[in-house]
């Protein structure tokens, strides 16, 4: 396997991790952001491993705030990072994963690909484009038999470093959730989609839950999500300078400081097999 961000120091650590698990791991330092950056990781990748059959497309970043109050840059990177990014190395990686004649892409999407995410209107943005780009590719590689799987995971609240990094439009950290999915649940159902070749999966039953509730009643659900919204901007922590939007902030840790990491039952339900 590679593992590809922009912290050595982080991916060092994971790699470590892995190898004590018996896999042969490397680490490939990138920023996903600059196309020749992410075709060059792509290279390197291949040469490491002498082919490729997964790609496996993680990398984000946000800005938290109002969008007024967000810096036209600091939105268009995160457009950068999380949608066009994931784009750029899809393009360099697809002809490998076609000459393995059994080739998955795997893409980390979110619930907020599929109904609003107020205070991150970037990142849902990015990961509204990021479904609508794959399941396009998907319909082109089946109609034209490409031997490649195309899947997306969405997730709901995940407990990850994200909420002590995220870059702020307003000067303090979104207040924490009180609780969130643990990162492996996540891990588990990326893995179970590159096996299956399964479009689309939501981790999470409140976050299925509020897929349906926003297609079935959208005045509700449009309530909710404003308390919602509301609750993540009444944070008095204050926010780091730059935070993960422009600096690596990986440590290696999947782990974030939410208190409660739960499983999802819905999501083990759903990868059972």
């Amino acid at each position: 396997m590679v593992v590809v961000a922009r912290s050595r120091d982080g991916l060092e650590v994971v790699a470590a991790r892995a190898r004590a698990h018996g896999v042969a791991a490397h680490v490939v330092c990138a920023d996903l952001s600059q196309r020749t950056s992410a075709e060059a990781a792509v290279r390197e990748a291949v040469a490491l491993l002498g082919g490729l059959d997964v790609l496996v497309l993680n990398a984000a970043a946000m800005v938290f705030g109002p969008f007024w109050e967000v810096e036209p840059d600091d939105f268009d990177r995160t457009i950068d990072v999380t949608f066009r990014g994931a784009v750029d190395v899809t393009r360099a990686a697809l002809p490998f994963l076609v000459q393995s004649g059994d080739g998955a892409i795997v893409a980390t999407g979110s619930i907020a690909a599929r109904i609003p995410l107020a205070t991150f209107s970037s990142y849902s943005a990015a990961k509204h484009a990021l479904r609508g780009f794959f399941n396009s590719l998907r319909v082109e590689l089946q109609t034209a038999k490409v031997p490649v799987t195309v899947s997306m995971v969405h997730p709901g609240l995940v407990n990850t470093p994200l909420w002590d990094n995220v870059s702020s439009a307003v000067g303090r950290l979104p207040r924490r959730p009180p609780d969130a999915y643990a990162p492996e649940e996540i891990a588990r159902a990326l893995v179970a989609c590159a096996i299956t070749g399964r479009d689309e999966l939501t981790i999470g039953g409140e976050a299925r839950a509020g897929e349906i509730i926003y297609a079935a009643a959208r005045p509700l659900a449009s309530r909710v999500l404003g308390l919602i919204a509301r609750y993540h901007h009444s944070g008095s922590r204050p926010a780091p300078a730059g935070g993960l939007l422009h600096e690596p902030t990986g440590t290696g840790d999947a782990r974030g400081s939410v208190g409660v990491s739960r499983p999802s039952l819905w999501g083990r339900l759903r990868t059972r097999r």
